[in-house]
């Protein structure tokens, strides 16, 4: 049987029904972790928890996790996505389940989680996110380099600094790049 979205709920669909049950329905989302890129510090992964409380009793807890670029809507709002993953395990957690529309059984995964499911049989097919680690001589190169960007005068001798050393522009040394150094000297000139 071919996979149908449709048969899934949507988190706003769940919450809804829970505002309607529950007028002293609150979600208190936290993020537990985010995991960064080394050099860039640019996330790569978040971790949420989310809490189902009916007025101050505690209900239910669940999490989620997002990978960044992992999808369209999660190259810029993982986040959100994460943080709205974890409210509708949460809320399943706290007895809103979704109904299959075919089985009329009761069904835990929102539609949010699903989409997730088929990104994931999809990225089997991708190459994974390689990090790459500078080297000792990589990181030495860039911090020799970086401060004396600030002593070139012409956008010539940038752009040959920028193609004679392509591959080290994202070393971060002390906070900073070279990248970061070239791009701030190009404004200035």
């Amino acid at each position: 049987m071919a996979f149908d979205l449709n048969a899934y709920e949507t988190v706003a669909e769940r919450l809804q029904r829970a505002h309607s049950d529950h007028a002293d329905l609150r979600i208190i989302t936290e993020i537990v972790d985010i995991v960064r890129d080394p050099q860039t510090l640019r996330p790569l992964q978040y971790i949420v928890k989310a809490s189902v409380y009916y007025g101050d009793l505690l209900k239910a807890v669940d999490y989620a996790e997002e990978m960044v670029g992992s999808s369209p809507v999660n190259k810029y709002s993982a986040l959100e996505n994460c943080s709205t993953s974890a409210a509708g395990r949460a809320l399943s957690m706290a007895g809103y389940l979704g109904v299959d529309p075919n089985s009329k059984k009761p069904t835990r995964p929102t539609r949010n989680e699903m989409e997730k499911v088929e990104r994931a049989k999809s990225a089997d097919t991708k190459p994974a996110l390689v990090v790459k680690v500078p080297t000792p001589e990589e990181t030495a190169k860039a911090a020799s380099l970086i401060p004396t960007v600030a002593d070139i005068t012409t956008k010539a001798e940038l752009k040959t600094l920028y193609n004679e050393n392509a591959s080290i522009l994202e070393v971060r040394v002390d906070g900073v790049t070279l990248l970061d150094a070239i791009n701030k000297r190009l404004v200035q000139l």
